[in-house]
């Protein structure tokens, strides 16, 4: 693999379209190769595209010899509440040049912070072990062992277990919480500085095939002009309405909420689809999603 060097700006005013494909093949040679959907990114329901983890952001950065540097504010709240922002500020290790920044806040006022689960606590042994008995076992309520309760048995309606509050409760360890929300704000801040340090916002939204075939057909562009005329108009045309078409198949699969190994058996196959076939098959996934 041929390493791509991003030049200082000191150097270079701006890159030639060449140079940013390659840059993005680069990145998708990386996302193919190196990364693990899951573990270096992965895709959120409800969203369009891959996003970035925490250990993709360290590949880049090892890929383009990034180091990150962070300025933290902090900020204590009412009630114990914490608040953490963070400015990411990439550089280059062999330069020192700055190449770009990001930000990410963390506080424990987020829903997942500020609350906490609550289950019914055993009396005797101040355990979250309490569970509804079985009717056919009398009923009542049980601390059960199974789970590092001590086995008491208490009536229905045992005030010492109904009364007292569960589900959704606020965490009052939030002291806890801490450091978790300093990680939380340096990661944050970490990703979005790599993403916009290497232009890799839409990245993941391209299929990797896809952007391979438009490197390829930029470096046949800056063929001579006597070669471009020898080639036929038409065949390029029919090239970017099957690319298109491609895309859209993949965009049209990616949108609907479809079972993984449907989703993987038919994106194998729009990969590996010909400008014969690849009509039916958008036509078949757009029925398939509207189904």
């Amino acid at each position: 693999m041929n390493e791509i060097q991003l030049q200082p700006t000191t150097e270079i005013s701006q890159f030639s379209s060449d140079d940013v494909l390659k840059q993005i093949a680069l990145i998708q040679d990386i996302m193919k190769n190196a990364m693990k959907d899951n573990e270096h990114y992965g895709v959120i329901p409800g969203t369009a595209k891959p996003t970035l983890l925490k250990a993709g952001a360290e590949k880049l950065g090892l890929t383009f010899r990034l180091e990150p540097e962070y300025q933290i504010y902090e900020q204590f709240l009412e009630k114990n509440h914490y608040y953490c922002r963070v400015q990411c500020t990439l550089k280059h290790i062999l330069t020192g040049q700055r190449w770009g920044d990001g930000v990410g806040s963390c506080s424990t006022m987020e829903t997942k912070y500020k609350y906490r689960s609550q289950n019914r606590i055993c009396p005797k042994c101040n355990q979250e072990t309490i569970i509804q008995g079985k009717a056919e076992y009398g009923g009542g309520f049980l601390c059960w062992a199974k789970r590092g309760g001590c086995g008491a048995k208490f009536p229905d309606g045992d005030v010492e277990i109904v009364n007292q509050k569960i589900g959704r409760v606020e965490n009052e360890d939030l002291a806890d919480q801490y450091n978790t929300i300093l990680k939380m704000a340096k990661k944050r801040a970490h990703v979005d500085a790599m993403l916009t340090a290497t232009a890799a916002s839409d990245i993941f939204t391209q299929d990797i095939e896809e952007m391979n075939t438009k490197v390829q057909k930029n470096s046949k562009s800056s063929k001579t002009k006597e070669q471009t005329t020898q080639q036929n108009p038409h065949d390029q045309e029919i090239k970017l309405t099957f690319e298109e078409k491609k895309t859209q198949a993949y965009q049209t699969l990616k949108a609907k909420n479809v079972p993984e190994k449907l989703f993987n058996t038919w994106n194998n196959n729009i990969k590996n689809a010909t400008e014969k076939n690849i009509t039916n098959m958008l036509k078949s996934i757009t029925q398939l999603v509207q189904g």
